[in-house]
């Protein structure tokens, strides 16, 4: 049953009456419930909140949820015509789901009826060659890729999303922490309630992070009242309350769902001290690294991208998530008391350069670098966040010195993994549950073959990685990245990623190019900025020649209105330049969501 309820507003000097319509809509177009009636609103700014006599039946409805592509979540849409004196005077579409959440303190989130861990990132809103500002059709790329390796939360951190974000996560199938700028300013509450409260995605609201939190006076208080004003705002949404603060973790917490800020050693004690109340890693980890870099660069501004590397409040990934020896690591994925986490962060974003500061600019703290290319501890989350599939992934690349002796690590959901360097087994060892395996071995030019054995003792592979020593640099090879704009939508702000890497004679990314790329788009888009990963890049966002890092570099190309060609050109002195075309046309049939034409926001 749907119990939907319109505010009516009237700016009119005198009082109306109004007749209202609301259709219910499924994914597919079809009108499944409606419902009519009418009332009046006072003049003047009047504003009455109407509600139809009973609810709109739903029968068999399908439930939101979350789902791995191409499977989308059920979303439905309401809409609301509304007409004064038999005339139409305004109309709103409403997308939402219907899903059943519930915390346990002993088992934490369960969403329709299966218990569901929270394995999520919190995420600044900020993407190379772009800053912040950047169209709807970018989100959804931002909310896939980390699906790519298991991701199924995202906190917004640290004030309300961009609109555009939580309809990706409704779209697409993912869990959303929404959080509150501060602690007693009551008065950004209602704004981020209301406009949130239709998104299925969103399972929690969050009044405040770490010092944001903090008042003047009893800032446990402040956030009772806060959270009762959430509750009053959104009386049957069933979300709890929460907050990245450790101050309040115990008996006397104001939260609903305690909100465990690292200090992973504390798990088994918080919880003992209030175990009837659900607990949450709401941020964890701050582990860093740079994507190609094996060994620390403080100077160059650089960090390893081993996962051994992390501020003293922070875990590696392993201590964090898995607990490695538990007890005092103790571990999210080991807790059933714990809903989940909230790794600090999914994507890099300006500042916060820990652990160096200049020459960086940006941090070091995500898996995906800012122009999304994977770092290597990504597919540490993927092996253990999806274990149902096997995977198995070696570093360090393999273009090195003679003599050189860099670690070699193997990230592997197998049983057993084995390492072959040039051909020539290195031994076999067992890969631990939320760990690595470690091999040693001097560099010499030809490969590393790590193989992962689904049991101890099997013979046939259950998932392999290869890694080649390259030739020299030898020619440019330009893509669509992860298909983001391979068709541009003209009229909608769409957006393309295009991605440049350097590559040998036999086509292998050069792990070692810095080659200086320049991007020329023609036909009716243009450049919105480049990126390449690197934190301590200062090129200009919006340059259009940018150095490659360890072979990668990306441009942001921004569609246009018309209907024509798009042609990206990456050129760089030494290389013949490269091309992609891009086809640009109108939608086909309703515009997407993110389509500005259909749903202007920018």
């Amino acid at each position: 049953m749907l119990s939907p309820s319109v505010d009516v507003w009237n700016n009119a000097t005198a009082a109306s009456s109004f007749s209202l319509t609301l259709t219910v809509y499924d994914a597919s177009g079809a009108a499944v419930g409606s419902a009519s009636g009418s009332g009046s609103v006072a003049g003047g700014g009047g504003v009455t909140t109407w509600s139809p006599s009973s609810p709109i039946a739903l029968p068999g409805a399908a439930l939101w949820h979350l789902v791995d592509a191409p499977l989308k979540p059920a979303l439905y849409t309401l809409a609301v015509a509304l007409s004064v004196g038999g005339a139409p005077v305004d109309a709103q579409n409403v997308t939402f789901g219907i899903r059943r959440t519930r915390w346990s303190n002993a088992t934490g989130f369960w969403l329709n009826d299966v218990n569901t861990k929270i394995l999520g990132t919190a995420n600044h809103q900020d993407f190379a060659g772009m800053g912040v500002a950047f169209p709807d059709a970018l989100q959804r790329h931002r909310v896939a890729k980390l699906k790519q390796m298991g991701v199924n939360g995202w906190r917004t951190a640290h004030n309300p999303p961009t609109p555009g974000l939580l309809d990706a996560m409704d779209e697409l199938g993912m869990v959303c922490w929404d959080e509150n700028h501060r602690n007693g300013q009551e008065d950004q509450v209602p704004l981020l309630i209301l406009r949130d409260r239709n998104h299925p995605s969103v399972v929690i609201w969050s009044i405040c992070n770490e010092v944001l939190c903090n008042t003047a006076g009893d800032s446990a208080a402040a956030a009772s009242k806060m959270s009762a004003l959430m509750h009053a705002l959104d009386p049957l949404g069933m979300r709890p309350v929460s907050a990245n603060q450790n101050g309040w973790v115990g008996p006397k917490t104001p939260l609903d769902v305690q909100g465990f800020d690292y200090a992973t050693s504390n798990y088994d004690n918080w919880h003992a001290e209030a175990p009837w109340i659900p607990s949450i890693s709401s941020e964890t980890s701050s582990a860093v690294s740079d994507r190609g870099e094996y060994k620390n660069d403080p100077s160059g501004g650089h960090v390893q991208a081993y996962d051994n590397q992390y501020p003293g409040w922070g875990q590696s990934a392993e201590q964090a998530w898995g607990g490695i020896g538990e007890k005092n690591n103790q571990g999210i994925l080991t807790r059933p008391f714990i809903s989940g986490g909230w790794t600090w962060t999914g994507w890099d974003y300006k500042g916060e350069p820990t652990p160096y500061s200049w020459p960086d600019i940006n941090s070091h703290f995500g898996i995906l670098d800012i122009a999304g290319f994977e770092k290597d501890r990504f597919w540490w989350y993927a092996a253990w966040f999806i274990p149902s599939k096997p995977l198995t992934f070696v570093l360090p690349h393999w273009n090195w010195n003679a003599g050189d002796n860099y670690p070699i690590w193997v990230y592997s959901n197998a049983a057993e993994v084995e390492l072959f360097v040039n051909d020539v087994s290195q031994g076999r060892k067992p890969s631990p549950q939320y760990g690595h395996v470690e091999f040693a071995a001097p560099f010499s030019p030809g490969s590393l073959r790590a193989v992962g054995y689904a049991t101890p003792g099997a013979t046939m592979p259950a998932s392999s990685a290869l890694v080649n020593t390259t030739g020299a640099p030898a020619a440019l090879a330009i893509s669509v990245k992860d298909g983001v704009g391979a068709t541009l939508l003209a009229g909608c702000s769409d957006v393309a990623l295009v991605q440049v890497f350097v590559v040998d004679k036999n086509g292998l990314v050069v792990p070692t190019a810095n080659n200086t790329i320049t991007f020329a788009v023609t036909g009716p888009a243009k450049l919105g900025g480049t990126g390449n990963g690197d934190p301590a890049c200062h090129t200009n966002d919006k340059d259009p020649a940018r150095p490659a890092f360890h072979g990668k570099v990306l441009a942001v190309v921004l569609g246009g209105s018309t209907e024509g060609q798009v042609q990206v050109t990456a050129s760089a002195d030494g290389f013949d330049p490269v091309t992609v075309t891009i086809q640009q046309q109108a939608p086909q049939s309703v515009a997407p969501t993110w389509c500005y034409a259909n749903n202007p926001r920018l």
